[in-house]
């Protein structure tokens, strides 16, 4: 067999091996999502919700600043909101198609406004952690 001859049966075999490879379940599967994943991909703003035990805490990322009696449910403008009680963080997805956006905190049953953030350009995570209760709450840039 001459070396010219031997070179295209490894080509060949090496070729078969990479279409057996794609036609694997788990590989066409993984494939999907890494194109699914590129496609929703996003930034992510993480809760860290140190409130006192009872309080309810949300956030909301909009994409105008609407003041200080802002709703967190149903709103035509919300890229997306959460609530939760405390010591159970969470987070909202900012999509790549919002350049930029704002952040509104707030404590259920509060006597103090809600807190607004921002604007902030959509080109990295971000952290906010509350602390506090009903009557006396604040919201920080998570820690370096």
């Amino acid at each position: 067999v001459s070396e010219s001859n031997l070179h295209q049966k490894n080509l060949i075999t090496r070729i078969k091996k990479k279409l057996f490879i794609m036609k694997s379940p788990i590989t066409i599967a993984t494939v999907i999502g890494l194109i699914m994943l590129t496609l929703i991909e996003g930034h992510i703003v993480w809760i860290q919700n140190k409130a006192l035990s009872g309080t309810s805490t949300c956030a909301a990322a909009t994409l105008i600043n609407e003041g200080k009696h802002f709703s967190f449910e149903g709103r035509s403008d919300n890229i997306d909101a959460h609530c939760e009680t405390a010591h159970t963080g969470y987070s909202l997805n900012i999509t790549d198609d919002k350049r930029s956006y704002w952040l509104v905190f707030g404590v259920s049953w509060s006597t103090e406004e809600n807190k607004w953030r921002g604007p902030y350009t959509n080109d990295g995570d971000k952290c906010w952690h509350f602390h506090g209760s009903e009557d006396s709450w604040d919201v920080y840039p998570c820690p370096q």
